[in-house]
């Protein structure tokens, strides 16, 4: 009788389970309810009474600990931990650490830290040392320093870094060194600076240089200056002082002593020397123009290598007839694979396609299509030269180039406009990315831990299947980082995957944006098209100039705005109110120009500039214009945001498409503009500025 009731009893769970989960696709398993993030469902199977093994324990444990129910995540961590796998087991152990800690159980919690920090894998130790910081008594600083500097040893980012040493600031003793790491992370950083200008004087070229640069970025270019000076040129930053103090005299408009500066780092050593090359270049268009071509005249029959081509390259962009084709003719000669030949070739065929020598602009042209062309000027050349075969009626022959362009740089806004504007785009993920079997650490449920893990793995399907693991947990900034490191195999056409595609162009932020844009009358799709070249969607962003936040906002351009606005406070590094400043400016710049290339060339190089370069060439087609765009840098960035702009179309339907003026803060004059942004510095990021029209800013 016993044996008939326990039969029963089983068929009334299965038949409950049945009534709370029916057959018609809603799953009835943990792991598929995990999966799809039901945490309602994961709840009542739980509670159904149905036995639970100890995978689903785990997975439940985890799914209950995405709602901040720690205690109950505690009690089935505990009773999955014993069935956990070697592999498992460091992690789900540091799981229960956190509980505890949060369940203010603290003593249990450092015990179990203390035991696993031996063992704990690399990609763990700096999270375990973190818990012993926050787990050790606050009076206890040589401790609490002691798991600060092993977090800092352990740190793989600069965000881990920047936890470790903001904190390490916090404690007595001696914070110089701590200080300069994190003005290295964030030149800007104020915990750290307070530290450095507390320090007796006088200081040190380390210090100098910190406090001197986060001076130069915050435009005090009184302060900066005699804290570079002070730097000897045999230290370490030598040469890096005397760059910016150029700069900084240079925006000063003391002309001749920052060509004096540019001048003995061109002159001498690499560090710093073609980036000052370029800047003597541009000085010499602005003011100073006799001595700074002779010290480009100097440089160039002295030195060798590249620092000779770029001097030679720059000394060309001055010069006109016979003196302009022979300074040309050296760099091609010196540099024949390098982006200044690429440059001179396409001015040269760009001058015979306007004067209507189609033929001699497309032999130019195919002269630059070497293997080891730049990567971002090959669409642009190869769509020219296509063109030309096409006003040529050599039909085979443009075609043949398309094909290309579209195979090899679908992506392109030149394989846009050459005919691309359809992509092909499928659901799924691209075959050499997609992984066929789930980490020992997912099947568990410890995907933030699993994610860690497949990005220290580094190979393609790892890296991929965290990108996955990342939008699984709603976090599209690490989708988006995880995809950056396999953008290569994500953008290879013809085909694309919808998927992989929007990691590459996501849309974070997403309420801010699209409110802002309403407001403003943009399309939301423009906003993320700048923010993605601006900044790649982080926040903190600073370029080598001073532009703040996500979309990049130079002081002066953030205060305008803010003035029209009429916010009294503001900070270029808070998300929404740099989306608010950010999507005024743009607005204000669509009103002025309507066409969308246009605002985006003033957005980059400032409205005075978009202006002169309208002016006579108001019918001239767009393609035609964008490539008329005197500064290299702004012509790129005009491509790129125009790519991004076409992609995000493609992907998602727009908010809104055309700007309006109804209730708008008028026009800024031109003079109150800047440059909405001008890249990293050109020595201290692995993606230096293209050498520009040497007119830029």
């Amino acid at each position: 009788m016993r044996g008939l009731f326990s039969r029963l009893s089983a068929i009334f769970v299965v038949c409950a389970l049945f009534f709370f989960f029916p057959s018609d696709g809603y799953s009835q398993t943990m792991e598929e309810l995990f999966q799809r993030r039901d945490w309602k469902g994961m709840d009542t199977l739980r509670t159904s009474g149905a036995v639970l093994s100890p995978v689903d324990q785990s997975l439940a444990a985890n799914a209950l600990w995405f709602q901040n129910r720690w205690n109950e995540s505690l009690v089935l961590l505990q009773k999955s931990a014993p069935s956990w796998p070697s592999e498992v087991k460091p992690y789900g152990d540091f799981m229960l650490v956190l509980a505890l800690e949060r369940l203010d159980r603290k003593d249990e919690a450092k015990r179990l830290s203390l035991a696993l920090l031996p063992q704990a894998p690399e990609d763990l130790g700096y999270y375990v040392a973190f818990a012993l910081f926050r787990l050790t008594d606050e009076k206890d600083h040589d401790a609490r320093r002691k798991y600060l500097q092993r977090m800092y040893s352990l740190s793989e980012t600069n965000a881990q870094r920047t936890t470790a040493l903001t904190n390490l600031l916090k404690l007595p003793g001696d914070k110089t060194a701590y200080a300069l790491n994190l003005t290295n992370i964030s030149p800007r950083n104020s915990d750290a600076l307070k530290v450095l200008e507390s320090l007796p004087k006088p200081w040190n070229p380390d210090v100098n240089m910190a406090v001197g640069y986060a001076a130069y970025l915050r435009g005090q270019y009184d302060k900066a200056i005699p804290l570079f000076r002070a730097i000897p040129m045999d230290s370490g930053h030598g040469r890096k002082s005397r760059y910016y103090r150029a700069f900084s005299l240079y925006n000063q408009k003391k002309y001749t002593a920052a060509l004096d500066a540019w001048a003995s780092l061109a002159k001498a050593g690499t560090t710093y020397a073609e980036s000052s090359i370029r800047r003597i270049s541009i000085l010499a268009g602005r003011a100073e123009k006799e001595s700074a071509l002779r010290v480009l005249r100097e440089v160039a029959a002295s030195r060798e290598g590249a620092v000779q081509a770029r001097a030679y390259y720059s000394l060309s962009t001055h010069l006109s007839g016979k003196e302009k084709l022979d300074a040309e003719d050296k760099v091609i000669k010196l540099a024949p694979d390098s982006l200044f030949t690429t440059q001179i070739l396409w001015r040269r065929g760009w001058s015979k396609w306007n004067s209507g020598d189609v033929r001699g602009a497309v032999a130019e042209w195919e002269k630059s299509l070497v293997p080891e062309m730049n990567r971002s000027w090959r669409p642009r050349v190869l769509y020219w030269v296509a063109k030309g075969y096409g006003r040529l009626n050599q039909t085979a022959k443009r075609d043949g180039v398309v094909k290309m362009l579209l195979k090899d740089h679908a992506l392109s806004i030149y394989s846009f406009m050459s005919g691309g504007e359809t992509l092909t785009i499928q659901p799924g993920d691209p075959p050499e990315l997609a992984s066929a079997q789930p980490s020992a650490l997912e099947k568990w449920g410890f995907v933030s831990h699993a994610r860690r893990v497949l990005l220290a793995k580094g190979d393609p399907r790892s890296i991929y299947r965290a990108a996955l693991l990342a939008e699984w947990m709603g976090d599209q900034q690490a989708a988006y980082s995880a995809a950056g490191r396999v953008s290569e195999q994500i953008r290879k056409g013809p085909v694309f995957y919808r998927k992989a595609l929007s990691f590459l162009f996501p849309r974070p932020f997403f309420n801010e944006v699209t409110k802002t844009a309403e407001r403003f009358k943009v399309e939301d799709n423009i906003v993320w098209s700048i923010m993605r070249q601006e900044s790649a969607f982080n926040p903190n962003a600073t370029s080598w100039v001073g532009a703040g936040g996500l979309m990049q906002l130079m002081p002066g351009t953030a205060r305008s705005e803010a003035k029209a606005l009429e916010m009294k406070k503001y900070s270029v590094y808070n998300p929404e109110q740099n989306i608010i400043l950010g999507t005024a400016h743009i607005a204000r710049l669509l009103r002025s120009f309507g066409d969308v290339e246009v605002a985006l060339a003033a957005y980059n190089a400032g409205g005075g500039n978009a202006k002169r370069w309208l002016d006579g060439r108001k019918n001239v087609p767009l393609d035609e214009w964008i490539e008329s765009v005197r500064f290299e840098e702004t012509n790129d960035y005009v491509q790129k945001v125009m790519a991004n702009l076409h992609i995000y179309r493609t992907l998602y339907a727009p908010s809104r498409l055309k700007a309006a003026d109804a209730s708008a803060p008028g026009d800024v004059p031109d003079e109150d503009e800047e440059p909405g942004s001008a890249g990293p510095d050109p020595e201290e990021n692995d993606e230096a500025p293209l050498p520009a029209d040497d007119g830029g800013k």
